[in-house]
């Protein structure tokens, strides 16, 4: 047994990949293909050089091209031309002066200058002049905005001038940010105004104006003045939509308290097109929607009673008692209305502002 552990040894490791690790295969180089080498080096290192030193200092013909050749490969081939400056009559000086357009003439009456030429946002930049306000314009038919600013010695007055689409939208940016329903309002044929202590703002058919002075001065409310004027002889008008004839016409709500609400009335998005009044002196409200015939506003009133419903049960008058704010609503079709009152403080409250709208309705008003 001794002679036998003597005999074996113990297993030695075996390389499994490369023995030769990394060990040369040739055992020495050559002085001539060191100097090669070295040579390729040396001209890799040059072509470097050089083009960095050649990107710094471009040739100056590089990027001019001669007509002539343009012009051998055919007359069809173009060649542009430098264009032709605006004519300017002898003797004049200075730059034409900018379009103002639709902007009228008058807003330079009276000693004011533009500080520059108007501006105009669309739909796809307007952020870029009002951001995180776009969504509330947009949700009125934004179609464009015209800005133009304005300076009478140490005074300026910024003009920002909304192209909604329609009268009923414009009308309803305008009643949005009202933020007193006391505001004074006056209502002409086409529109709506009024104005604050350094303010003005307007409708005028699908326009609505902010005109927004600098300071509260004098001549700042001066020329608001006659910029509403001239607004409302210039800009197209649109006669107002039917629910202000029903709503501040018949029933003498204040245009302040109006309002209109193109989409997701009542945070239903089945709700459009909705005209609401508040009521003196209260949180309720009243509210009106014209459809195209009785069918369809039968349906619509009941989805909106259904979901007024979600917010607490019906009466036995038919109203709904909101019982998370103890407050009635109520909603029914006449016609090709849909009729309402939200926020009631009683059931009697309710009824009569509903008896009211639909006298109102069936005595005409257009």
């Amino acid at each position: 047994m001794a002679a036998e552990s003597q005999r074996v040894s113990p297993p030695q490791p075996e390389a499994v990949f490369n023995t030769f690790r990394r060990k040369p295969l040739r055992p020495f180089y050559s002085l001539r293909e060191i100097q090669i080498g070295a040579v390729i080096v040396v001209g890799l290192a040059g072509i470097a050089g050089w083009v960095a030193w050649r990107g710094a200092h471009p040739d100056p013909a590089l990027f001019t091209t001669d007509e002539s050749l343009l012009t051998k490969r055919g007359a069809s081939i173009p060649v542009y031309k430098r264009a032709v400056k605006p004519w300017a009559e002898p003797g004049t000086t200075g730059a034409a002066a900018p379009r103002l357009d639709p902007f009228p003439a008058a807003v330079t009456d009276g000693g004011w200058q533009l500080t520059g030429a108007p501006q105009m946002f669309d739909a796809a930049n307007l952020y870029e002049k009002i951001d995180g306000r776009e969504g509330f314009y947009k949700s009125f038919g934004f179609q464009k905005l015209y800005c133009l600013a304005l300076k009478s010695g140490s005074l300026g007055l910024d003009i920002e001038l909304f192209d909604l689409g329609t009268s009923a939208n414009a009308l309803g940016a305008f009643g949005a940010e009202i933020s007193n329903p006391q505001t004074a309002v006056q209502a002409t044929p086409t529109g709506l105004w009024y104005v604050t202590r350094n303010g003005g703002f307007l409708t005028q058919g699908r326009y609505y104006a902010r005109l927004i002075g600098s300071d509260d001065a004098e001549p700042v409310r001066q020329k608001i003045a006659g910029l509403r004027e001239a607004f409302s002889t210039t800009l197209p008008g649109e006669p107002m939509p039917w629910a202000y004839a029903l709503l501040a016409g018949k029933l003498k709500f204040s245009p302040a308290a109006i309002q209109y609400q193109k989409e997701n009335a009542f945070s239903f998005g089945f709700a459009a097109e909705f005209y609401s009044a508040r009521l003196p002196g209260a949180d309720a409200e009243i509210f009106i929607s014209r459809r195209s015939d009785n069918s369809e506003a039968k349906a619509l009133a009941a989805k909106l009673s259904a979901g007024f419903a979600s917010f607490g049960k019906q009466t036995s008058s038919g109203l709904i008692h909101n019982d998370m704010i103890n407050a009635y609503d109520g909603v029914r079709p006449v016609g090709e209305y849909v009729i309402g009152v939200r926020l009631a403080s009683s059931e009697a409250e309710a009824r009569e502002w509903m008896g009211k709208l639909e006298t109102a309705i069936a005595g005409g008003y257009e």
